[in-house]
Order: structure tokens, then C-alpha cells, then sequence
């Protein structure tokens, strides 16, 4: 097997014509760190069938209460999940929902999802 010096290989691609370093800026990882994790991926599956509540999705991801802050933040952060608080007579709760701009993820998930029940199948018949 043959080593490539990638820093003297010539390129012609435009994302390398502008200095960006493809194993450092790779869009996937950026991704990955996005919406990557234990808890994020099934904050956004959940999601992805409507806004919830913070009691609602600590349930539906059985995670503990400063990972699903943490992780409810990051996302966020991001732009990905709005958080609204609602006042409810006396009370006042707090919605998530996958912004506009999180909507754009919801292809991948789907494509994630079902590569992920292939594996499984794939797994299940080894």
C-alpha cells in the first residue's frame, strides 16, 4: 500500500483552491458535531413528529435532567431547536420544537433512520 502526501497533491476542487482542509473541515463531522451524541439524535427523532415539552422528552429519551438541558442548549445554540416558554395559567412550561432551519436535518434523520433499521436487519441475520 502506497502513502499520498496530501499536502503535495495538486487539486483542481474549489473547496481546496480556497485552503479548506478537507479532513479538518469535513462537512460530515460538522454535522456529526451538530447533531451528534448520545441524547441529541433522539431529542430530534422525537421532534421531528412535534413540539414537546421538556418532561416529554426526558421521558421519551430516558435522559437525565442536566444532559437533556445540555444537550436541548447546544442544539440551540445551533439554531436547530427553538424553546418557548409557555404560561399556563400559574404555571409555566417550556416547549421545544425543531426550528426552520433544524427542518432541513429531518431528511437526514429519516435516511439515518432507515440505514440504521438496515444495519439492524443486516446485524440480526450474522
Amino acid at each position: 500500500m502506497t502513502d499520498i502526501d496530501v499536502s503535495s497533491t495538486s487539486s483542481s476542487s474549489p473547496a481546496e483552491a480556497s485552503g479548506v482542509d478537507k479532513m479538518r473541515d469535513c462537512p460530515v463531522m460538522t454535522t456529526v458535531e451538530v447533531i451528534g451524541g448520545r441524547w441529541k439524535p433522539r431529542i430530534l427523532w422525537h421532534l421531528r413528529a412535534g413540539d414537546a415539552s421538556f418532561g416529554e422528552l426526558q421521558r421519551a429519551t430516558a435522559a437525565s435532567e442536566r444532559m437533556l438541558s445540555r444537550s436541548l442548549r447546544e442544539l440551540e445554540t445551533h439554531g436547530v431547536v427553538t424553546r418557548t416558554v409557555v404560561p399556563v395559567g400559574k404555571v409555566i412550561t417550556t416547549q421545544y420544537a425543531i426550528s426552520d432551519y433544524g427542518r432541513r436535518l429531518v431528511p437526514v434523520l429519516d435516511a439515518m433512520g432507515e440505514w440504521g433499521l438496515q444495519h439492524q436487519r443486516r446485524a440480526d441475520r450474522t
